[in-house]
């Protein structure tokens, strides 16, 4: 048997060296196998936690969102309350002036009717002034006509 091993020595050397390269390969791409699972099992890792910070930050941005919605209405409500306020102020001012202007068109209005009143007073009495000079006039052209004379 010893001979026969010898006598197929290449044979044998041939198989042998190809059950070890069989063995190598095996072993080679076993150890792949096993580096690609704890890549794969680091990929998932920093999968989840980028899906957690990405869960984080969706959620910060969303309490943002509802944080500035709500400042911005605060602000508009406050600007509102602000206008109405200023126009209730303007609204009151222009009622004062009203009534002063409406308290000095008053004045102005019974100036005026004191002013015509006197006006027909002294028209009737510059009248009256001139039937009485007229009057006054002819007693005085009579008088100057046939008056006595005292020469």
């Amino acid at each position: 048997m010893a001979d026969s091993v010898l006598e197929h020595w290449g044979v044998v050397t041939s198989v042998v060296g190809g059950f070890v390269a069989v063995l190598l390969y095996f072993v080679k791409s076993w150890r792949d196998v096993e580096m690609l699972k704890t890549e794969c099992q680091t990929q998932q890792q920093r999968a989840e936690s980028l899906t957690l910070k990405v869960d984080e930050y969706h959620v910060a941005a969303v309490a943002r969102e509802a944080k500035l919605r709500e400042e911005v209405k605060l602000n508009i409500e406050q600007l509102r309350t602000e206008a109405l306020q200023q126009r209730s102020e303007l609204r009151k001012e222009m009622m004062d002036l009203v009534m002063k202007l409406t308290e000095t068109l008053s004045g102005i209005d019974k100036t005026l009717m004191l002013v015509d009143e006197r006006t027909k007073v002294l028209t009737e009495a510059s009248k009256e002034q001139q039937e009485h000079n007229k009057w006054a006039d002819r007693i005085l052209a009579r008088l100057d006509n046939s008056g006595p004379t005292l020469a």
